[in-house]
């Protein structure tokens, strides 16, 4: 990684929450075609956040991260990775009215992703991978629904259910 900061993610201990960084050079892939449109979409993954969501798939794991305090915020995270495995978040298109309690809605309609595939120093030496942070709540009672993606490289997907923040 020449010239970049790692700050690694990890959850603490027995809380459920996890404080989290991204690698400087994250690779991330978001809506539209341009550069700018991913960079948009993609955003900054500074904040405090807690499992929303987990799956086991081929012997990796996989959580939802959503934010804890501020909930503007939602990101994938693996571990027990290899080279070239890939961790996608992925946001509907749709906003759903929060309630009282997390929803899990069977569809969403439309959504758009933002991902990183692990390259040689997350799989062997830090043996996790975390996405950049996607918009969760709107501001007006609204939220979009997340889930997070594995797509292992010996291949096949798997994801968690599709989560939806409440009040």
């Amino acid at each position: 990684m020449a010239g970049g900061v790692v700050v690694s993610s990890f959850l603490l201990a027995g809380a459920g929450i996890a404080v989290a960084g991204a690698p400087a050079s994250a690779v991330t892939k978001g809506v539209g075609t341009s550069a700018r449109a991913a960079a948009e979409f993609c955003g900054s993954v500074a904040g405090i956040y807690g499992v929303s969501g987990e799956l086991d798939y081929k012997g990796k794991h996989a959580e939802l991260w959503t934010e804890r305090i501020k909930d503007n915020k939602a990101r994938a995270y693996a571990k027990d990775i290899v080279k070239g495995d890939r961790v996608e978040v992925h946001r509907s298109d749709k906003k759903f009215k929060m309630s009282s309690k997390p929803q899990h809605p069977a569809t969403v309609g439309g959504y758009d992703s933002c991902g990183d595939t692990a390259n040689a120093y997350e799989a062997n030496v830090e043996d996790q991978l975390a996405t950049r942070a996607v918009r969760l709540q709107t501001g007006d009672g609204y939220s979009y629904a997340v889930r997070t993606c594995l797509f292992p490289k010996s291949g096949g997907k798997s994801c968690t259910k599709w989560y939806v923040d409440h009040k």
